[in-house]
């Protein structure tokens, strides 16, 4: 056990450093001594498995309300969705505060005593958990807040009163009838005030108050409604909403269900359509344009995808000449990749292209980084097809 001291804020690490969870992240839980809340709030942090903090990425973080209950879950979908290149490889931090009716709620209630606690618990994310994260672990300016129930109304809270916190805020069966309906109300004079906002929103509501229900159900359907119908109309330039209705749904079951259909709308354009790769680099330059709008910040076309488009191409619809074309513009994109690179090299093989072919895996092997020894000797064993023992002699 050991301290830090980061910004002020003391940090109090029981660190399980790094230490595999269903072989597909790495998990780190700590304990933050937080000053704004005046007690220890525990976190855990899951990795992907290829989380590398020398490499110089930056990854996005999803904020999860309620972590206790459903770290396992979230981490469950996240990790099957970007191990299917569905969205980018996201940090997930579960959030295990214990009070959670006195953290979540932006105004105190007469009947529940030591409620209204919003801002401050705010506070602690701005001040204390996000500085600590994004100190620790390689980490982007965007972020998503996820909660459920009263979480959610909280995450809808933020959008109003934090804007510059998070860029997306998925709100799952929001409790949006808390104090007479109070964040409805500043929502929509906040959205309303702006023409240009850029913020995703995904809310939800279940069968809550469908029908039959309790008084309670039916006004956190009412209040519901009405944002949703206040947001369809009032628009600003970049703002981007879902909202749905899931009325088969009981309140439990909006959360996992809300989170798929949020990353699905969220992430819509991340992966490269065949019908996008058959356009060849143009299509592709639009389509990761659109995505680039999307997202608020502008995203590179992925090596990984414009390679998948090439081989598609080539092997797939028996096009080698536009198979050719993006090879040679994933190799335009990133120049320093080895790997890119020798892709190029290979096509130019199979069109028995020998010279160009050997002129690229040399440029290929300029490139090798020290922890791509299988690659090099890929290389290699390409370049002594051609020029047999020799070449291996005179590359030791």
């Amino acid at each position: 056990m050991n301290y830090l001291k980061k910004s002020g804020v003391f940090i109090l690490l029981t660190c399980l450093s790094s230490f595999s969870f269903a072989e597909d992240v790495i998990l780190n839980e700590h304990t933050i001594e937080s000053k704004a809340l005046g007690e220890e709030q525990k976190i855990t942090v899951y990795l992907p498995n290829d989380y590398d903090e020398k490499s110089g990425h930056q990854y996005p973080v999803l904020y999860l309300l309620d972590g206790k209950y459903y770290k396992r879950m979230v981490q469950g979908v996240v990790t099957s969705y970007y191990s299917n290149a569905l969205i980018p490889d996201i940090l997930v931090v579960a959030i295990e505060n214990e009070d959670r009716i006195r953290d979540y709620t932006p105004s105190p209630h007469e009947t529940h005593k030591g409620t209204g606690g919003a801002d401050v618990f705010l506070d602690y994310i701005e001040k204390e958990l996000i500085p600590f994260i994004d100190t620790t672990y390689q980490t982007s300016d965007f972020r998503i807040l996820n909660g459920h129930s009263l979480g959610g109304l909280l995450s809808l809270h933020a959008l109003h009163s934090r804007p510059e916190l998070f860029t997306a805020h998925f709100a799952l069966s929001p409790s949006l009838h808390w104090g007479n309906k109070e964040t409805v109300k500043k929502l929509m004079s906040y959205v309303s005030s702006k023409k240009k906002l850029n913020q995703f929103v995904y809310m939800n509501l279940g069968n809550e108050g469908f029908n039959s229900g309790t008084d309670q159900s039916k006004l956190m359907r009412k209040a519901f409604l009405e944002l949703q119908e206040l947001l369809q109309e009032t628009t600003p330039s970049g703002f981007r909403v879902k909202s749905e209705l899931l009325q088969t749904l009981p309140h439990v079951a909006t959360n996992i269900t809300g989170l798929t259909h949020a990353l699905n709308e969220l992430y819509r354009n991340w992966s490269l359509p065949f019908a996008v790769m058959e356009q060849g680099r143009e299509g592709i330059i639009k389509h990761f344009q659109s995505l680039s709008d999307d997202l608020y910040y502008e995203i590179k076309p992925r090596k990984g995808a414009v390679n998948f488009g090439g081989d598609y191409m080539t092997h797939g619809l028996f096009k080698p000449d536009q198979g050719m074309d993006l090879f040679k513009y994933n190799a335009e994109l990133y120049p320093d990749s080895a790997w890119v690179q020798f892709n190029l090299a290979k096509a130019y093989k199979n069109r028995e292209q020998n010279e160009c072919a050997k002129q690229q895996a040399e440029l290929a092997l300029k490139y090798i980084g020290d922890d791509e020894e299988d690659l090099k000797a890929s290389i290699i064993e390409f370049l002594q097809s051609y020029e047999g023992e020799k070449f291996k002699e005179e590359k030791g």
